[in-house]
């Protein structure tokens, strides 16, 4: 089988399905997750998280997986869902309106 014959099989729309499909319940789960915070707690989130994405891409200026893994401490399993929560688009805003593109790890990649 092809690549293109595959991409456009039945598998490929089977795999593509529960994708989404885990998408929109890791999603749930996380909205459920937020909303049985405390306020007090929503901030301290916030604060952390957002203190996080300021170490990684502004101060040190790196790559997405440099914060994911380096800044956060997170293992592979981040990347998809700095993907799908919208991180990657932040990071590449963040990294475009940088006046310097070197990275801390001596890449490129926004």
């Amino acid at each position: 089988m092809s690549n293109t014959s595959f991409f456009n099989s039945d598998s490929m729309r089977e795999l593509q399905e529960i994708y989404r499909e885990s998408r929109n319940e890791y999603d749930n789960d996380s909205e459920k997750y937020w909303e049985s915070l405390l306020y007090e707690d929503k901030l301290k989130a916030f604060y952390i998280v957002t203190k996080r994405i300021h170490k990684g891409d502004v101060v040190d200026r790196g790559s997405f997986r440099y914060v994911l893994y380096d800044t956060f401490g997170f293992d592979m399993d981040s990347y998809l869902v700095g993907m799908d929560s919208g991180y990657m688009e932040i990071h590449n805003a963040i990294a475009e309106g940088l006046s310097d593109d070197e990275r801390t790890d001596g890449s490129k990649d926004k």
